[in-house]
């Protein structure tokens, strides 16, 4: 998960502290709009070899870096599990 950070920090030139943190609204910060938030939807996918849905893209689920650690996971556990 700390790939995750990684990206959006260097991404969008921001670092997660007190001041910003990790559970803040990316679009309501004015941080992420929606290109970058297409070219961080294609990193997740392709280094967590995980898709998300429509829904899921458009729900307001993938707004911040505590909610995308969550539906990665997620992703990641019913992807395993699927496969064990």
């Amino acid at each position: 998960m700390d790939k995750i950070r990684a990206f959006i920090e260097e991404q969008f030139l921001i670092e997660f502290d007190d001041d910003f943190p990790e559970d803040s609204n990316l679009f309501k910060e004015g941080v992420m709009d929606s290109f970058g938030y297409v070219q961080l939807i294609r990193f997740l996918e392709k280094e967590f070899t995980i898709t998300f849905s429509e829904a899921e893209m458009t729900g307001n689920v993938l707004v911040s870096l505590t909610r995308m650690q969550e539906a990665v996971a997620a992703k990641l556990a019913a992807r395993d599990g699927a496969t064990a």
